[in-house]
């Protein structure tokens, strides 16, 4: 994945929209599946990252890391690989920092993400 600027946008909405079909109703029922379970797979990465299991934070990193760049925010995805290649090379120095970053991201997209509405 390439390096995105700081000031690149959370989500691309046209990306979102050319995939949902500017379907309102799909778009909040993936919100709130979203909302039920990034919560969790960030918890069980923050674990992870606490018990230095390199492997587990790949897997939980790659999950996130799917789990946005399908909504079109690529600067959480870009974070999430990011920590996804640091367990996968065991290379854990400053994840920490990493995934503060991460947990930042993943919550202002997730705030993002409830203001988006398709034009009818």
């Amino acid at each position: 994945m390439s390096e995105l600027s700081e000031s690149a946008p959370l989500i691309d909405v046209g990306e979102l929209e050319e995939l949902l079909g500017s379907n309102n109703e799909l778009l909040a029922q993936i919100v709130e599946l979203f909302a039920e379970t990034y919560a969790e797979t960030l918890a069980d990465l923050e674990a992870a990252i606490a018990a230095k299991q390199a492997e587990s934070i790949r897997r939980h990193a790659h999950t996130l890391k799917d789990m946005v760049a399908n909504l079109g925010a690529k600067r959480p995805a870009q974070q999430a690989f990011e920590i996804e290649t640091m367990g996968r090379d065991d290379a854990l120095d400053g994840i920490e920092d990493k995934y503060e970053l991460l947990k930042g991201l993943l919550s202002a997209f997730h705030q993002t993400l409830l203001e988006v509405k398709f034009a009818d």
